[in-house]
């Protein structure tokens, strides 16, 4: 892949229609399944898709993504053009395979998995933690085991809440080592058709 040929997701609600045969069949998101057009796996897209609605309702300005010749692809400011970067960690409970811990366990263990990367992996990086399955867990407590241990620039986790005939719902949240003291996730309701989606904050 040559950088003339890397490609951007144009219209994310064009986008979302067209995943939705890939999130309704969880093969896709826990085989590591990878698109034939588009150079990224389905839960890499997936979870850069639900990142983007949430920071463009925080921001008010419309974000997409893009793929990368390495890495887990480019969160992308529609107005300013400015990228960052994104790494990819999946904590998902795999059939027929190893039962991950449940609670924030999961998470922080997926956190730890990309830590021992070592300070040159993570540099100028954002993590994007994608799970499902942890049960009940506290922000507070993954927020308090990784401040001050990674060098991320930001840690976001990216997590299943609930899916039924009337939709899907995933939560984001962020974590920065500069908010000591909270959290920040907000809510994404997916309509059951795929057409639409309602973000709502979750208070700390």
């Amino acid at each position: 892949m040559t950088i003339n040929e890397i490609k951007q997701i144009r219209n994310l609600k064009t986008a979302l229609k067209d995943m939705e045969p890939y999130v309704k069949n969880p093969h896709f998101l826990t085989q590591g399944k990878r698109f034939s057009n588009f150079n990224m796996l389905v839960r890499e897209a997936w979870a850069n898709w639900l990142l983007c609605v949430v920071i463009g309702k925080i921001t008010k300005v419309e974000h997409t993504f893009r793929e990368t010749v390495d890495g887990d692809g480019l969160i992308v400011n529609r107005n300013t053009q400015v990228t960052f970067p994104v790494e990819h960690v999946c904590a998902m409970d795999f059939p027929a395979g190893r039962k991950l811990p449940t609670g924030e366990d999961r998470i922080i263990w997926a956190i730890d998995h990309k830590i021992k990367r070592g300070i040159e992996y993570a540099n100028g990086k954002s993590l994007v933690v994608f799970f499902d399955g942890a049960g009940l867990y506290y922000r507070n407590k993954i927020r308090e085991n990784i401040l001050g241990r990674h060098n991320f620039k930001v840690v976001f986790c990216v997590g299943l809440l609930e899916s039924s005939e009337q939709g899907y719902s995933y939560s984001v949240t962020e974590f920065r080592d500069s908010f000591e003291n909270h959290s920040i996730t907000h809510r994404v309701d997916i309509n059951a058709d795929f057409t639409d989606w309602v973000i709502s904050q979750v208070m700390a």
